[in-house]
């Protein structure tokens, strides 16, 4: 599915990935557990557990497809197309007022986990009776930048509490914001 959510996280995976053109493969490289394979491989890197990686497209967008039939609650539209359009490692990712990790997802077991803590997010919140928002990255502190149900918008929250500011009023207007850079992500 193609639309403004897709095209702007393909063109900040694309640019994240342009940053590496003088490295060695031009790629960029990660260290991980020779079992967690991911589409995203591209080939072993020069040290031992060590890859070199670039998204790699999925062929659906069906992430939280059991989720929502569990629940019956359907997920807002834009966090099923960040999360299920491509397999990916995340990304260090700024703008002038924030820096911070832009999680994605790197395999089936990364998506299995990626659910569950969306679902304690999304428990939590109801529980708590605030607005419904699910995460798309974290800060270097102690708040998440999340993708409003009801608005759309993007905001800043502290886990727990309802949002206290808005970054943007969509996700790709959002991503469209964003430089990437060549720090290492933490996940």
């Amino acid at each position: 599915m193609m639309n403004d959510s897709f095209l702007a996280l393909e063109a900040l995976l694309t640019r994240y990935i342009n940053l590496f053109h003088e490295e060695p493969k031009g790629l960029p490289m990660v260290e991980f557990d020779s079992e967690w394979h991911s589409d995203c491989v591209i080939e072993k890197g020069c040290k031992p557990g060590t890859y070199y990686w670039k998204p790699s497209k999925r062929d659906t967008q069906s992430t939280f497809n059991e989720l929502e039939k569990a629940l019956e609650f359907s997920f807002h539209d834009d966090i099923k197309i960040f999360f299920g359009s491509f397999w990916s490692n995340g990304i260090c990712v700024e703008r002038d007022d924030i820096n911070f990790n832009l999680i994605q997802v790197w395999n089936e077991e990364d998506e299995k986990q990626l659910k569950e803590n969306m679902l304690g997010h999304v428990f939590a919140k109801l529980k708590a009776r605030l607005p419904v928002t699910y995460f798309i990255g974290s800060t270097f502190g102690d708040e998440i930048i999340c993708l409003d149900h009801e608005s759309g918008n993007i905001v800043l929250e502290k886990p727990g509490f309802k949002a206290h500011q808005i970054l943007s009023d969509k996700l790709s207007n959002f991503l469209i914001s964003l430089q990437a850079n060549t720090d290492q992500y933490n996940n």
